[in-house]
């Protein structure tokens, strides 16, 4: 009688904790549903937003990239209208206004934040400045005063590189910063979601376990309905994820690859002619061939750079392009030697010829090739990015729905237990 007595007490109380227990075990199931559900959309949410600033991001370096180029081959274009002189032929003064336009009227709206503003609202203005000096050196070689337009430009030309190029730099390492923490956060999000709803998943498996030793039933459907719709979810939002991850890499490590060394392929090379033309007006080619030759050494460089682990046909654009290049090559080489005869005369001739044994026309294929594959892969790259936010929020917002309704089905079948109890 006395050990009955005992076993009863403990019997009672055992009923009376497992209506509290499986509160709480609901409460559990109910909070971790929810969680793998919001973190889930959120997570996807917040990659779609940091690939979006990565693309917006990658769209600005583009178009600072752009405007280098854009003003050296606009400075280029000056240095061969005041070798032109007064001939009306050869002037060139619609190609230097023609790319020196966009960087002069779109500098300040390529900013992305106020410090960007700041420092291109500052290049614009030195950039109004080069732009007067250089209609003050063409002005002045049509009077025929050749050695002032020669040191006007001279100066003009240094402004452009240490007022506006340097600022533009700054503000491309700025956007490259910019896009390595979008990058970051485009990754961390989704970890963070997967986690949860691993976390989630084995949380409600262990209730599940503990509700089977206490119940003694084997399968509790509202439990199992749970985990099966949060593993639908999980794997759901990797395969999406894996798929966008894909598609960043495509963006970065093919199209934007190439965006780079192009760029800097072709602000070389035309740092290269720019710096022949000014030498030619100065009658210091000799003496600038150091700085010609490095910087076309530099262009080799970043040309070959472009190819490599790239498809074919990028192989072949660059072949092409490569050949451009050593066409104006070999008419530097002409152009050198009438240097270090004494032939000033020949060497500007030379210099502004505008046909394929002339520096100008020579130069012709290597801007067209270069540039069409620039702009090639620039189409690439984004069409690279939308891509790889696609789905996102649309598998996000499926997610969130999914942990309400885990969160529904684990409450219901925790709430069938406890009504046996009552």
């Amino acid at each position: 009688m006395h050990q009955q007595s005992k076993g009863r007490p403990g019997r009672s109380r055992s009923r009376r904790s497992t209506p509290n227990l499986l509160l709480a075990a609901g409460v559990t199931v109910l909070v971790m549903a929810l969680l793998a559900g919001v973190l889930g959309w959120q997570g996807l949410l917040r990659r779609a937003d940091a690939l979006e600033r990565a693309r917006a991001d990658t769209a600005q370096q583009v178009k600072i990239q752009t405007a280098r180029t854009a003003l050296m081959i606009a400075d280029t274009n000056a240095g061969t209208d005041v070798l032109t002189g007064a001939d009306p032929t050869q002037f060139r003064y619609k190609l230097f206004a023609f790319e020196a336009q966009p960087a002069l009227l779109g500098l300040v709206t390529a900013a992305r934040t106020d410090a960007d503003a700041a420092r291109l609202a500052t290049a614009n203005k030195y950039l109004t400045l080069y732009a007067m000096q250089v209609e003050s050196a063409r002005t002045l070689a049509q009077e025929g005063q050749d050695e002032d337009a020669a040191q006007t430009l001279t100066a003009a030309s240094q402004m452009l590189r240490e007022e506006v190029l340097s600022r533009l730099n700054e503000v491309q390492q700025a956007s490259r910063d910019r896009l390595d923490d979008d990058r970051s956060a485009a990754d961390l999000a989704p970890v963070i979601a997967l986690l949860a709803g691993i976390v989630a998943v084995l949380v409600i498996v262990g209730v599940h376990l503990w509700l089977t030793r206490r119940t003694r039933r084997l399968l509790n459907l509202g439990l199992l309905g749970c985990v099966v719709v949060l593993i639908v979810a999980t794997v759901a939002g990797a395969v999406v994820v894996a798929d966008s991850r894909e598609k960043v890499v495509d963006a970065e490590e093919n199209a934007l690859q190439v965006v780079d060394f192009v760029v800097e392929t072709r602000f070389s090379a035309f740092s290269a002619r720019s710096g022949e033309a000014l030498a030619a007006l100065n009658g210091t080619t000799v003496k600038e061939e150091p700085a010609w030759a490095e910087s076309m050494e530099n262009a080799d460089w970043y040309l070959g750079k472009a190819a490599e682990g790239q498809p074919a046909r990028i192989g072949q654009d660059v072949d092409r392009i490569a050949k451009g290049l050593a066409q104006y090559r070999w008419v530097h080489g002409r152009l050198l030697e009438e240097a270090e005869k004494g032939n000033p005369r020949g060497v500007r001739r030379i210099t502004s010829n505008p046909a394929e044994n002339g520096s100008v026309g020579s130069f012709e294929a290597f801007d067209a090739y270069s540039g069409a594959l620039l702009a090639r892969q620039v189409q690439a790259a984004d069409d690279a990015w939308a891509a790889a936010g696609q789905n996102l929020r649309l598998v996000g917002w499926l997610t969130l729905v999914v942990g309400l309704l885990g969160a529904v089905l684990a409450w219901a079948g925790i709430a069938a237990r406890r009504r046996e109890y009552r």
